[in-house]
């Protein structure tokens, strides 16, 4: 065991632990108002601490000691600010900001084995990520909430079983509050969920189902609740927070890092290196980008892309703007409002009861203006935000956020079923990249949260429920074809047949030798005996083969709901039956 691998992304203000040998480990702080700043160290047996004091270098202190793997460690200093000796006395005790592994309830902080590269993993490319998003600490039953990372990596086979080959997991860094958005250190793994270890297995079996790994993180602000970063080093005039978030301003969740500050900015840089070249993860996704610097994103996505190219960035902003990938730099970003349009379809509200607009708001997430092929996640039937709710079934005093069967009467309705399978189908014939939250998959009601009633219900699986069953097949037979069907990754896209009266949308995705015809019916119409004409804008002559068909009888509609197979006049139109509330896909090959 020799010392740390050199990082690929040099950082001038990298703080933390790094070790030079297999038994001698450097230690930098970050800490301009200290004064005689010390390691503490205590061996994994719970021995006395030793002492090593660090020499200044500046605003930073260093030094080295002999230690190994699994020793805890803290960081002990006076202060020249005495803001928080009446509250601490003149000794204070912290962690390390930048430890990869801490005791939840204490300063202390863990040694974790010198950093080797992570295995290599050959992601699916951005255009073909199916993306399933995932809570780690709900995502396993509340007996197992303590060992999390290690209980999640032996249920992801459920995840890549229904087709999915990325998962975005929601916030994996040790956090303060209940869903992981309030950060209480950007690289430590959250202790209450397992070790550091456990969370490296637990991406390194996801790899090993297929799957890439996203990280949800939070780079905007600290956290409102227990956050170990406030006053760091004793300074902190007028309750400015300290040297991580003086001369920044509160958002709803927590005053904002000091982004002026190279350090501050280095201290986010090194949260990123840690993911890509501590744990392999595959891509980032940046939570609530607009309360952060625009100049600051342009940094960080430049300097990621030129380190890691193969990486994806995806970014949260609200309102929706193209210019967080033209101009920002990311990849992709997150659209809420393709969710809100499918409700208000489905309600008749706000434009949905107009039928020119429901085609528009349609045309609008098949192809969403200025984000392009891999430009937007769509989460059409909710996202952890539209889905979860802290507020007992009345989040914003509304009661909206719930599961999507449930906004449509239960999974014991059948249209209910039939409607969330024709949105998912449909979702995964649009431009972008599909995403479902957990619990979609099996028609999981009522609305997510952390709490015993409200994780993941696993026993809609293991109690053999029928109406599940069905959907998680059509789940997986969707999927399945998004990845073999290679014009639905593709960038083009053409609509071909529009029928707003009886909200029927057509249109075409292709290669040059293989075309998809998507067709989306969302009403309670119903056309029988090939009775309904399409356009399908690709000639004529050509045969069309049904390849996916949402009111299959195996996925919970009846035998005979779609034409099997059709061929196409000189005109280029075919005749089909078209089902009530359903999505249709017919595949021609040159």
């Amino acid at each position: 065991m020799a010392g740390d691998a050199d990082p690929r992304w040099q950082l001038a203000n990298a703080c933390g632990p790094r070790w030079i040998s297999a038994e001698v480990c450097a230690f930098r702080v970050w800490a301009p108002h200290g004064e005689d700043v010390a390691v503490e160290l205590q061996d994994s047996e719970g021995g006395d601490a030793k002492e090593v004091r660090l020499t200044r270098e500046g605003d930073f202190w260093s030094g080295e000691a002999p230690c190994k793997p699994g020793d805890r460690y803290r960081i002990a200093m006076g202060s020249n600010w005495n803001d928080c000796f009446h509250q601490e006395g003149a000794r204070l005790l912290r962690r390390d900001p930048c430890a990869r592994e801490c005791d939840f309830n204490s300063a202390w902080c863990i040694l974790h084995p010198p950093v080797t590269p992570p295995p290599s993993f050959a992601a699916p490319t951005f255009n073909e990520l199916i993306l399933y998003e995932l809570h780690i600490g709900s995502f396993v039953s509340e007996a197992d909430e303590k060992r999390a990372f290690a209980a999640t990596a032996e249920k992801l086979e459920h995840v890549a079983s229904l087709g999915f080959n990325c998962i975005q997991f929601m916030p994996t860094a040790e956090f303060g509050g209940i869903w992981g958005y309030n950060s209480r250190q950007l690289l430590a793994a959250h202790g209450p969920w397992g070790s550091a270890a456990d969370m490296h297995a637990m991406v390194q079996r996801a790899h090993g189902l297929g799957m890439a790994v996203l990280f949800d993180v939070v780079l905007n602000h600290g956290s409102s609740k227990m956050n170990v970063l406030w006053n760091w080093d004793g300074y902190g005039p007028d309750n400015c927070g300290g040297i991580y978030f003086e001369g920044e301003k509160d958002t709803p969740w927590g005053k904002r890092f000091a982004f002026h500050k190279a350090e501050v900015q280095d201290y986010l840089k090194q949260s990123c290196r840690t993911w890509f070249e501590e744990y392999g993860v595959d891509g980032l996704r940046f939570d609530s980008v607009h309360n952060m610097p625009w100049w600051l994103l342009q940094q960080l996505t430049f300097e990621i892309k030129a380190h890691y190219p193969d990486k994806i960035l995806i970014a949260e902003i609200t309102p929706e703007n193209p210019k967080v990938l033209h101009d920002a730099g990311f990849h992709s970003c997150w659209l809420h409002a393709t969710h809100f349009d499918s409700v208000k379809i489905m309600k008749g509200s706000d434009g949905g009861d107009d039928p020119n607009k429901r085609l528009s708001m349609l045309k609008n997430m098949v192809a969403p203006h200025g984000f392009g092929n891999i430009g937007g996640v769509h989460s059409l039937l909710g996202s952890h935000d539209q889905i979860g709710d802290r507020h007992n079934g009345k989040q914003d005093g509304h009661g909206t956020h719930r599961y999507y069967v449930s906004r449509l009467g239960g999974k014991g309705n059948w249209h209910a079923r039939a409607q969330c399978r024709a949105w998912f189908g449909f979702q995964n014939c649009c431009k972008g990249l599909p995403m479902t939250f957990m619990g979609t998959e099996n028609l999981q009601e009522d609305w997510w949260h952390v709490d015993k009633h409200h994780r993941l219900n696993w026993g809609l699986l293991e109690g053999g429920d029928p109406h599940t069953a069905e959907m998680r097949a059509f789940v997986t037979a969707s999927n399945k074809l998004r990845l073999s069907c290679e014009p639905l990754t593709r960038d083009e896209v053409k609509f071909v047949h529009e029928d707003g009266g009886s909200t029927v949308l057509a249109f075409m995705r292709w290669t040059q030798e293989t075309a998809a015809l998507c067709i989306v019916h969302l009403a309670e119409s119903q056309w029988e005996s090939d009775g309904y004409g399409v356009s399908t804008g690709w000639g004529g002559g050509r045969t069309w083969k049904l390849a996916l068909n949402s009111q299959a009888k195996e996925f919970g509609g009846w035998d005979g709901s779609a034409t099997p197979e059709a061929k196409a006049d000189d005109s280029g139109k075919i005749m089909v039956n078209i089902p009530k509330w359903s999505m249709l896909v017919y595949v021609s090959a040159q």
